[in-house]
Order: structure tokens, then sequence, then C-alpha cells
């Protein structure tokens, strides 16, 4: 009997330590899989939400006529500028914090005109966009995504020929917006 009776503590002990093991084994998964969240959602949001939210779009007003080769598209009415990068006097942006952008510009040439323009950054032309018909109005887009540093300008330039003339109302956009600091 008491060899059963230490068998059978042996085998309840046994019992309850693999029990303990299994429900230690799952919590410790179970954080791990919290921590990796946690981890996880500090990378992919913004640690500092205020410092950090940084976006704008900017459409075109008044037709802009006669520009000529690095004229400046300007983009006056402001839809959105969080971060205030954007200057709707300049037509530029200038980057408030380091990171990887998403920036792109649409063009509408006037009806019969060829518009040649350049995403530039700091001068240096990155993408280019043509619109143009012979017929009707034409809109040429293009987007790109920028690894800028704080105070790194962006800006819409017209390049390859003068007397050049963009549609206005609305029908021109710049935009750009901070994917990952």
């Amino acid at each position: 009997m008491r060899i059963n009776h230490y068998s059978n503590a042996f085998n309840k002990n046994r019992t309850m330590d693999l029990n303990e093991t299994k429900v230690k084994a799952k919590s410790l998964k179970q954080n791990s899989v919290q921590k990796r969240l946690l981890i996880g959602n500090v990378n992919t949001t913004i640690a500092s939400p205020s410092s950090h939210r940084i976006g704008f779009t900017a459409v075109t007003t008044d037709h802009q006529m006669h520009m000529g080769i690095d004229h400046t598209v300007h983009f006056p009415k402001v839809i959105t500028n969080v971060g205030n990068g954007f200057d709707p006097f300049t037509g530029i942006f200038r980057a408030p914090v380091s990171g990887l952008y998403l920036i792109s510009a649409s063009i509408l040439s006037h009806s019969g005109q060829e518009v040649r323009c350049a995403i530039t950054k700091n001068g240096g032309d990155i993408a280019n966009i043509f619109s143009g018909d012979s017929t009707t109005y034409s809109t040429g887009a293009k987007s790109v995504l920028l690894d800028l540093v704080a105070n790194d300008d962006v800006w819409v330039k017209i390049f390859g020929r003068n007397d050049v003339h963009i549609y206005g109302y609305s029908w021109s956009s710049f935009m750009g917006v901070l994917i990952s600091p």
C-alpha cells in the first residue's frame, strides 16, 4: 500500500507539474505575442503623433500663363497642411522631419498646349511630368517616394520650353505625406 500511495502521490505531482508547465508555456506564448504586437505597434504607428503627422494637399486656383523654364508651379489653395511643411506662397514643400515621403503632382494643360514639369528636390529634377495634346486638355501625373532629410525642399517646376500654360481652378494638384519617419 505504501508503494502505491507514493506512486499515486508521484503521479499526481507529475500531472500537476505537467499542467503547470503547459499553463506557463501558454502564458509565455501569449506574453510573447503581446510583446510582438506591442513592439509592432510601436514600429508601425508613430510614437509621437503631434511631431510626426505630416501631409499636405494643395491645388491651383487661377490659370498660370506664360510660364518659363525653371518657374515654380504654384498651388495656392491648401486643402491639407498638417505639419505646416507646405508654403502656398512659394509652392515649395519643406520637410519638417526626416523620413520617407510619398510625393505626387498632377498637371492639366490647356487645350492644344504641351506642359513639361519636374518634381524637384533641392534643385535637382527627380521625376518628369508630361501633359499635352494637340486638340484637347490633357493631364499628366507622377508619384515618387523620396527619402527626405529635415529641411529638404520639394516643388514642381517647368522645364523644356517657355510660354507654358497651367490650367487652374483646382485641376492641377501637388501633395505629399510622411509614410515613415
